[in-house]
């Protein structure tokens, strides 16, 4: 760096905080040594009668006491402003001065004191004179005009002490002005270097700063799409619910076939919809953290039994038969995180499978950890291609896969439902969130996704193939005395009207008067969350034990998705379901209540 550009250019503006700062956090021990070196050259120049006295003592005050003194005033003075008003360039104007006194200081006690006839005198002269000025290199190299204004005053006026000595003399006054000139360069690198890091720091801190704002602006964006998602959802949930059950309790014995094939569309479009809609709640709720695996000990074929039960109907019209191998075991987990990743696996499957079948295969392993078992879901579907089975677990990934079967009893290809790209997604997520694992094998001959990990003890294992589930859910309703309680007029008609297909015998009301007419026993009561005269699901589920017995098996139906509702119907033992409901989750939910013991569950939509 040339002198004149030292002297002439300033520090940049957004930098020279950042220089002062780093100067700043040069150690206390810098005085130690200013202190202990200033020390010993008072004792030297102490033993040379050519030293005027007053001199030691105002060299003495102003190394010190002055220097030291005066330096950590000003750093203390500059640090307690508040960083806006600071002034770092009248800082630096002042060390630029300092640095010139204490430099001519030194330089002026070597100039008097030097005394080359006592040999350890003038070695440990020099030793200080050359350990200070490269001492300085560590500080006042960040500031190149001061570490300018110390060296030069001081070693120059030493060599030329030492110069004028003359014979061989001249020759070490030399090297000292060489090494002056080297600790000059030596400074200008250090300053590059410095600058080098202060630039690269303070672009990081750019980068982090602009980072934290994205960051900021993401979790803003966040909290909006919670807030929007929970102000709408029931609003969103609640039409989409009602039309679900009023198609289910549409005649089809009745109607022609183009009614029946339309009707058919509109029940499509209406699953993919309400699909897409639970998917993207589900995948918002599990991004949140919210979501808590609560394991519990539960009988794994018994629940396999139940999902296949739920989508019966659904593989009827896509001409696929369900199997099921599974001992009898039981299974330490959470039974309702673990139900949905089958079912999203078997809708999955279903849908590919192209009429032909879908099997459950439930296998024990031995793993590091003991005994193991895995869930596997098999298609003999057309398999998936190479390059797509890296990313099927991700979010909106759909995988078109080319017919290589049509039954022939099908009315259209197109009763093959699309792919929504989160089913597999959520699988991914909850087995991240259970520590369970993913295993992908699939051929031209069909696909095979199998979770793995379950802490599993076996009993005797058997195989069988399903039966139809219309039976069995005729067997399991039949008669069964149902409570109805929903202020919205139409979904309370409609759903009345499910149950009474299903064969339950409902009671219906939509507020506290008209439930303080209905006669009992009930099996189960079916209660909406939210009603609008200040009062909730909750509070009729008691209202119905403290009249109907206190053992009245409850369900409670709701749009909204917050945590607050969530909690509070956790906290009174009662399962949850969201809105829109279709009538295979309705069924599930009942069954659940009918068939076991337990309660108090969360269940994702």
């Amino acid at each position: 760096m040339a002198l004149s550009q030292t002297f002439s250019a300033p520090l940049p503006p957004d930098r020279v905080h950042q220089y002062v700062d780093a100067f700043l956090k040069t150690p206390n021990s810098i005085y130690i040594g200013h202190i202990a070196s200033a020390a010993v050259l008072l004792y030297i120049a102490s033993q040379n009668p050519a030293v005027p006295v007053w001199f030691l003592y105002v060299w003495a005050f102003l190394e010190l006491i002055g220097y030291p003194v005066l330096m950590e005033v000003w750093r203390q003075v500059y640090l307690r402003k508040e960083r806006s008003k600071r002034n770092p360039y009248l800082w630096i104007k002042l060390m630029d001065v300092l640095s010139l006194m204490v430099g001519t200081s030194w330089g002026v006690m070597s100039f008097i004191s030097l005394n080359p006839d006592n040999a350890a005198h003038f070695a440990i002269q020099m030793s200080i004179a050359a350990g200070a000025t490269a001492a300085a290199v560590r500080s006042l190299a960040i500031f190149p005009r001061s570490f300018i204004l110390y060296v030069i005053p001081f070693l120059g006026l030493l060599a030329l002490r030492i110069m004028l000595l003359g014979d061989d003399f001249i020759l070490l006054g030399g090297l000292v002005v060489i090494f002056m000139l080297m600790l000059l360069r030596f400074g200008s690198d250090v300053m590059e270097s410095v600058s080098q890091y202060i630039d690269i720091s303070t672009d990081n801190l750019d980068l982090a700063q602009r980072y934290r704002d994205a960051a900021a602006e993401a979790d803003h964006a966040n909290r909006e799409k919670t807030r929007l998602l929970a102000a709408a959802s029931h609003d969103l949930r609640q039409p989409i619910h009602a039309i679900g059950l009023y198609i289910e309790t549409l005649p089809l014995d009745k109607m022609d076939e183009r009614s029946r094939t339309t009707l058919e569309r509109i029940r499509s479009s209406l699953q993919t919809l309400s699909k897409l809609f639970n998917s993207l709640l589900d995948v918002s709720l599990l991004d949140s953290g919210k979501v808590q695996v609560r394991p519990r000990l539960f009988d794994l074929e018994d629940m396999l039994n139940h999902v296949l039960d739920d989508y019966e109907p659904l593989a009827e019209i896509a001409h696929v038969t369900l199997m099921l191998e599974c001992p009898k075991v039981g299974v330490m987990g959470d039974a309702i995180l673990v139900r949905r990743m089958v079912q999203n696996l078997l809708s999955n499957a279903i849908r590919h499978a192209e009429g032909g079948s879908v099997r459950i295969h439930v296998e024990q392993y031995h793993g590091e950890e003991g005994d193991r078992l895995s869930i596997a879901v098999i298609d003999d579907g057309p398999g998936i291609a190479k390059e797509h089975q890296a990313v099927i677990f991700e979010e909106f990934t759909q995988i078109s896969r080319r017919a290589g079967r049509v039954n022939a009893t099908m009315n259209s290809t197109d009763n093959q439902q699309k792919g929504l790209g989160l089913g597999l997604a959520i699988v991914r997520r909850l087995a991240d969130l259970q520590d369970l694992s993913l295993d992908l094998q699939t051929s031209p001959d069909g696909t095979c996704i199998k979770i793995l990990n379950f802490r599993a003890e076996a009993l005797k294992p058997h195989s069988k193939k399903r039966e139809q589930a219309s039976a069995k859910m005729g067997a399991r309703f039949h008669q069964k005395r149902i409570l109805l309680v929903d202020d919205d007029r139409e979904t309370l008609k409609a759903t009345e009207e499910l149950l009474a297909k299903w064969g339950c015998r409902v009671s219906a009301a939509a507020n506290l008067a008209e439930f303080a007419t209905i006669q009992g026993p009930f099996d189960l009561i079916v209660s909406d969350y939210a009603f609008e005269d200040d009062f909730t699901g909750i509070e009729v589920v008691e209202a119905a034990r403290s009249r109907f017995g206190a053992d009245l098996r409850a369900l409670i139906i709701s749009g909204d998705s917050s945590e607050y509702v969530q909690q509070r119907v956790k906290d009174k033992g009662l399962l949850l379901i969201q809105k829109p409901v279709q009538p295979v989750q309705l069924r599930s939910a009942m069954l659940d209540r009918f068939l076991s013991s337990h309660a108090g569950e969360q269940i994702l939509s």
